[in-house]
């Protein structure tokens, strides 16, 4: 309901300001709530690539916090992990 209709302007502010740490955050709990999992990590992700430190780690813990809610075996989260890890150490 009230996360799917926040989806598309989070994604028109995204597109305005891709610098915008705090809009990736935002889109990510939005899309999470509305069920698009993948694409919220992959939000997540993003905003990681670009600055792994912003808000002490913010974007990495409601990362985590999906994973743990998704469970760590579901091919989405071991996908996720993967990317996570190759920004993280590389």
């Amino acid at each position: 309901g009230d996360a799917a209709s926040e989806i598309q302007p989070l994604r028109d502010k995204l597109a305005a300001h891709p610098n915008d740490l705090q809009v990736y955050q935002d889109l990510a709990l939005a899309l999470f709530a509305s069920g698009e999992n993948e694409d919220a990590m992959d939000a997540l992700l993003a905003s990681i690539r670009q600055d792994d430190n912003w808000q002490d780690g913010a974007a990495k813990k409601q990362l985590f916090e999906i994973f743990d809610a998704l469970g760590h075996t579901h091919g989405a989260v071991v996908a996720a992990r993967r990317k996570l890890s190759t920004y993280l150490f590389s």
